[in-house]
């Protein structure tokens, strides 16, 4: 017979008896290549056939075919190679099929026969009953034969499918168009499933990102899989996939082409089919770049027999066929014969498919839709759906992500801050500074009566009270447990406790629970005559669980030097130790105690004294604070040594006792509480272990002078523990009496005493190491803990205090294991506060608390501490640690920051009052996102389905690197300024943090001023536009939530900007961004931004282009080749390039090592070994244009380039030049400047043309010259900014912001 294109008797597999057969006819017919259509005779292995007949096979064999054969291998194989796929199991049993669809933890209603069912095997039932009746008829009855012998019951995955299919050879992978298919028979996806309705391509359901994320996360592991596991596959491997919420998901893979998507993307290929074949069957595709017809749709509509898919009605003529074909108009038959008459027949169910193509979606599912309703099947009828393509317009906006949608309301955080400010004005007193809602908290310390004030700080957490708190809703309890361990901490230096901050983070701000927390604080603060002077809240969803809390404090607190404890120097023998006594547990051990307490119920009563209060109530009882007791005797020098009882009373009496000393702590006289008995006896507890893990009553340990007779009146409650005595060789330092006995009075009624430890919690860092930085105004006393001196030189000193955190960029570290930078993040982002109030930094603090101890983690989480610590020139005080189980998970910990800087106080900001219309706006670059709004960022990474180690689409790092970027530090170029007092002409700065641009400027202006910002002025890093395109985030929620690229903004009188951008401009690449304007509507936002939707468009068009390949030509050193590499490697400066090759005509310069480090291809092609300038400049421009080189910078290119040269990359060839040109063209002009007498200098980055330094300039870079000025001072400076304006000119270049001027004498300029 014929086919209707007239072309030779077909032969399908059916007319040979074997597979051998088949192959011995193709080499009968000299057939050299053979494309494998159908899934069944690939299951079989015909590809194994062929090729072992030698005989080339575009298909796999055997093996490869399973992947759609034995859906069953198929999902095991994406579950082994980590393929996102939906949960699924496997059954040949039908009764454990059904017990698990309806016990399943997921909806479990797909079912599907594992073998091969000609597309027909699978049931997507709507609920457990009609899930269960398909296990019946496939498994059961074996509907589709041993097909349905084994049977897949897959998880009911929602959202659109979309089909990629992709072209392999194995080792190469690439995809084609995406399409979508319509399963259902009916129109509005009605009726059974069938092989495909109709489909269309390209698909738009699915992005951009995602497209990345399939041919990253399905193909790449799929082919790279089947390498792992040997075996060999080439041809189309067709990924069936579901758009979930959560990313896109494989439903499942075919082996072949599918049909209909198949039809609708091969007629947009324009690359040649065959040849594609070809190179897939030699394993040669790398070589091919597939090409497809741009802007153009295609829609394929089938027209199906009546009866399909069950049945299907043969032999009906059909009529409507057009002629012929054309260019945009297709029919493809596929169940289509010839009959007696050769008129065209039915022969099966999908009889033809009719494609149209337009560049408009619309316009080419209109055309097909017509050209099948002009079909018919005479005697019949016809089956076609009339909606294909519709879901694409139907297409809703992607929703909007905000920072709420993430589960972090700001706006429940700026309701606590307003709920608690009057607490914290109830405990203001003298030296308190401004209030809640600034950067930091400030205390004038010339308010108090010190002549030499020493600064003590302390940082305290709860632990797992905190669990116990949340549980019995002992709230303000456990917000004056907090204030009460780090104030009761100062009295070991014998400190005042003057100020103090806290940290709350929790899963979910409950605006109530927090408050009743602070209160806690405020009631604590007031009792120790201390000022609460701010705080920080930190929501972390993807951290802590919604009801989940953790807490710390910080307290800072002054002592006149000589009165600093403690005194080691002065214990004499017969020296009393003498205890106060505790309110309760106070704070240590809850962790242990809670965890084997578990099944007690703490509602109960308590036993013994405590009428009428519950367990939880006893244990919960607040923390006994010390501070009015003793501060008046330690002011005094009538005590010698404090210990604060929180690690246990043998560990803290061991910390007050030196080594040439010994003590008896005698329990004769001193009663234990009731509540210790009873842990003891229920828990079954040695006595040692309260010892040691629990302060046993006495919440307080003095040391003091045999004499002393003051504290029997004066301190209620307290007993003599011990006397000291000199340490007679190796005996104990430390002995007990009677606390046993005692005990096991207590406990008898419970149980008696057992012989059970307990663990170890707090794992203090109280005394820092050695190698951890400090400033010369830092020191120890006697216990090895660290103080401040007031400098010298402040005269009115203002003590600055701030704290924050990480927040969940946390999770990031710990997700893929990188914990050495967030501790730059934590000082950054405290540190830049406190900047914010004029502050020079001097100390440093922080907490941390884990699910488990892990030294090596904390250890490098310290080490990031430690980094930022040195970055903001401070001294490390110390970190209250802590593991607590019942609050974290095993790898998880949170990280809380604290540091105290001081300012004088004439040079405090902001100065809100100064601020005026026509101050100007001076923006610092941030590196990144820093450490806000990552909560979004994780709602985006999950909406788009990325992993942190899959590649940034804006960057060649990773996601996790690139998120991970630290938070920028920026007190080294700040604090010299701000040491300039009020000559510096800066009235305020913002530190942008969360709440982004829009709520961090307005924190330092009047309710009468706005600013103008320009985005058009500074950069927007790609990682926002990337943020904003995949999480479709607004541009208002973007400026809300995010630095959009700016750190910090400085409000800078008009006269001074200029002084001021000559110290910033080319240290942190400042740049002028706005100003401040009156606010003539009270209901206008104070931030108003103009351009920033241009920028951001402009940001995202340049995420879709390919990055520009540059070269850079150097002859030495190559410091300029350094900076670009700096520059394209940080993506916060989105320069759009990237360096693919290093040329030096010398060898062993440099320059050449720091390409080698980077991991840059270099090569050494030296002027020398050519006869002219001509042939060398020709061999260069080989090698460039070998690296398909887009453009070339010449750094330091000690080499006069040919015309011919320059010619042929006109416009793609740039050099920086030392001067500002036209002035001094040519060499030794630092020279021809000073002798000039010029006042300024500096560097311009051009175009290269025939001329000497004459093309046309991209940026220009000003140095002023300075009286001392010699050639290598100037050269020096000039250097600097160089580096700045060269990344900078690239950026434009690269990004097409610029190209050369169209004609000379009009050069482009862009000078700063």
């Amino acid at each position: 017979m014929e086919t209707l294109a007239g072309l030779p008797k077909m032969v399908t597999p059916d007319d040979f008896p074997s597979l051998n057969a088949i192959a011995k006819w193709c080499k009968l017919n000299k057939i050299s290549l053979v494309s494998v259509g159908p899934e069944e005779p690939l299951g079989l292995g015909l590809g194994d056939v062929l090729r072992q007949a030698g005989i080339a096979c575009f298909g796999p064999g055997k093996q490869g075919a399973q992947i759609e054969a034995d859906k069953k291998w198929s999902k095991d194989f994406m579950l082994r190679h980590g393929i996102p796929t939906a949960r699924y199991e496997s059954f040949t049993d039908v009764v454990k099929a059904k017990k698990f669809i309806r016990s399943a933890p997921y909806a479990a209603l797909v079912v599907k026969a594992a073998g091969l069912a000609a597309g027909k095997g699978v049931v997507v039932a709507a609920n457990a009953d009609e899930a269960c009746q398909a296990v019946d008829e496939i498994l059961g009855n074996l509907k589709y034969g041993q097909a349905g012998a084994t049977l897949v019951v897959e998880e009911l995955l929602e959202g659109e499918e979309v089909s990629l299919l992709a072209f392999t050879d194995g080792n190469t992978i690439q995809a084609m168009l995406p399409a979508q298919d319509h399963k259902r028979i009916g129109t509005g996806d009605t009726g059974p499933n069938t092989g495909g309705m109709g489909a269309y391509c390209p698909c738009p359901l699915i992005s951009k990102q995602a497209l990345e994320l399939v041919q990253r996360a399905v193909l790449e592991r799929a082919i790279k899989g089947l390498a792992q596991e040997r075996i060999p596959y080439q041809g189309v491997l067709y990924a069936g996939l579901m758009l979930t919420r959560d990313g896109p998901r494989v439903l499942e893979f075919n082996c072949r082409f599918g049909d209909p998507e198949t039809q609708v993307i091969l007629s947009l290929l324009e690359s040649d089919l065959f040849e594609i074949m070809q190179a897939c069957c030699s394993g040669t595709l790398n070589k091919l770049t597939l090409q497809w017809r741009n802007n153009v749709s295609a829609v394929g509509v089938v027209v199906a027999s009546a009866g399909y898919p069950e049945t299907s009605t043969k032999g009906c003529v059909v009529k409507g066929l057009p002629v012929a074909n054309e260019e945009n108009r297709l029919i493809l038959h596929s169940a289509l014969a010839l009959n007696a008459d050769k008129k065209p027949i039915t022969n099966g169910g999908r009889v033809l498919i009719a494609i149209a193509m337009d560049s408009d979606l619309r316009a080419a599912a209109a055309q097909a839709t017509k050209m099948a309703a002009g079909i018919c099947f005479e005697g019949s009828t016809t089956q076609y759906r009339t909606d294909i393509a519709q879901k694409a317009f139907k297409m809703a906006p992607v929703p909007s992500l905000s920072y709420k949608d993430s589960g972090v309301d700001i706006d429940a955080g700026d309701a606590l801050v307003q709920r608690i400010k009057p607490l914290s004005r109830g405990t203001q007193r003298p030296g308190v500074l401004g209030g809640l809602g600034g950067f930091g908290g400030l205390f004038r310390i010339k308010d108090l009566s010190y002549t030499q004030p020493i600064i003590a700080e302390a940082t305290q957490g709860v632990g797992a009270k905190i669990q116990l708190a949340l549980q019995h809703e002992l709230y303000d309890h456990i917000g004056y447990d907090l204030f009460a361990m780090a104030a009761n901490d100062l009295l070991e230096f014998g400190a005042e406790p003057v100020a103090f901050l806290d940290y709350i983070a929790c899963g979910k701000l409950q605006v109530p629970l927090a408050a009743q927390l602070v209160k806690g604080m405020a009631d604590g603060c007031r009792d120790a005559r201390c000022a609460l002077v701010g705080g920080e809240t930190a929501e972390m969803p993807s951290l802590y669980k919604p009801g989940q809390y953790d807490m710390a404090g910080y307290c800072v607190g002054l002592v006149e030097e000589s009165r600093v404890l403690p005194r080691f120097d002065l214990y004499q023998k017969g020296d009393l130790l003498v205890g106060l006594p505790s309110s309760g547990l106070h704070c240590a051990g809850f962790n242990e105690l809670l965890t084997r307490l578990q099944g007690v119920d703490l509602k109960e009563c308590s036993p013994g004294e405590d009428h009428g209060l519950s367990l939880a109530q006893v244990l919960g009882t607040r923390t006994q604070l010390y501070v009015q007791q003793l501060l008046p005797h330690l002011q005094a020098g009538e005590i010698r040594g404090v210990a604060h009882v929180t690690h246990g009373l043998l560990p803290d009496v061991a910390r007050l006792v030196p080594k040439e000393f010994e003590v008896v702590l005698d329990f004769g006289a001193v009663p234990v509480p009731q509540i210790f008995g009873w842990l003891a006896g229920r828990l079954q507890l040695s006595a040692n272990a309260l010892l040691e893990r629990h302060n046993c009553g006495i919440g307080m340990l003095l040391v003091l002078p045999q004499s002393s007779q003051w504290w029997r009146q004066s301190l209620p409650g307290a007993r003599v523990l011990g006397v000291l005595q000199e340490r007679k060789g190796t005996s104990l330092s430390i002995c007990v009496r009677n606390f046993e006995e005692q005990l096991e009075k207590l406990a008898k009624p419970f149980g008696g005493l057992g012989n059970r430890e307990l663990q170890p919690e707090g794992l203090e860092q109280a005394q820092p190491q050695s190698s951890i930085a400090t400033r010369q105004d830092c020191f120890e006393n006697a216990a090895g803990r660290r103080l401040t001196r007031l400098p010298a030189h402040y005269k009115d000193p203002i003590l600055i205090l701030g704290t924050d955190g990480v927040g969940t960029k946390l999770k990031i570290a710990q997700q893929i294991g990188r914990n050495n930078s967030v501790g730059i993040d934590l000082v950054a982002m405290c540190v830049n506060d406190i900047l914010c109030n004029g502050a020079q930094p001097m100390t440093f603090s922080s907490y941390y608390a884990c699910g488990k101890w892990q030294q090596q983690l904390a250890d490098e989480v310290a080490s990031g501490v430690n980094e930022g610590v040195q970055q903001a020139e401070s001294s490390f005080i110390g970190s209250h640690t802590a593991d607590m189980p019942l609050l974290y998970e095993p790898q998880v910990y949170d990280l809380a920051g604290f540091a105290l800087g001081i300012a004088e106080r004439a040079g405090i900001l902001p100065r809100v009052e100064d601020i005026q219309p026509g101050d100007v706006l001076i923006g610092l670059p941030s590196s990144g996102v820093h450490s806000n709004g990552f909560s979004l960022v994780h709602a985006v990474l999950k909406r788009v389905g990325l992993g942190l180690e899959d590649r940034a689409p804006f960057s060649d790092r990773t996601l996790g690197e690139e998120l991970l970027v630290p938070t920028k530090i920026y007190v080294k170029s700040l604090t010299p300024l701000l040491a300039q007092s009020e000559q510096h002409g800066i009235k305020a700065l913002a530190h942008i943090t969360g709440g982004g641009l829009t709520e961090n400027i307005p924190r330092v202006l009047r309710k009468d001023l706005a600013v103008r910002l320009n985005a058009n002025t500074f950069q927007l890093p790609p990682v926002f536009a990337w943020l904003a395109a995949a999480g479709n985030i607004t541009p208002d929620e973007l400026q809300r939530t995010y630095n959009c690229g700016l750190g910090l903004i400085l409000v800078v009188s008009p006269p001074q900007v200029n002084a001021v951008m000559q110290q910033l401009r080319y240290a942190e690449r400042a740049v002028i961004v706005g100003e401040v304007i009156a606010r003539k509507d009270a209901k206008k936002p104070q931030v108003q931004m103009l351009h920033f939707e241009e920028s951001l468009k402009r940001s995202q068009k340049l995420l879709t282009q390919p990055k520009r390949r540059v070269a850079v030509l150097i002859s030495g050193t190559g410091s300029n080749l350094q900076a670009l590499i700096n520059a394209v490697r940080d993506s916060s400066q989105a320069v759009h390039a990237e360096i693919v090759l290093v040329i030096s005509n010398k060898k062993d310069v440099l320059g050449l090592e720091r390409a080698s480090k980077a991991g840059i291809p270099s090569l050494v092609v030296s002027h020398r070994d050519f006869a002219s300038r001509e042939d060398y400049d020709t061999e260069l421009t080989r090698h460039l244009e070998a690296a398909r080189v887009d453009l070339i910078c010449l750094a330091g290119f000690m080499r006069v380039l040919s015309v011919p040269f320059v010619r042929h990359w006109r416009g793609r060839l740039i050099n920086i030049h030392p001067s500002l040109l036209p002035k001094y063209p040519g060499l030794h002009v630092q020279q021809q400047a000073l002798d000039a007498g010029e006042k300024e200098s500096g560097c311009t980055v051009h175009f290269v043309d025939e001329g000497v330094d004459t093309g046309d300039t991209i940026v220009q870079a000003e140095v002023p010259i300075l009286e001392n000025d010699d050639v290598e001072s100037l050269t020096q400076r000039i250097h600097l900014a160089e580096y700045w304006a060269y990344p900078r000119a690239l950026a434009l270049l690269a990004s097409g912001a610029i190209s050369p001027s169209a004609s000379a004498g009009k050069p482009l300029i862009k000078k700063n």
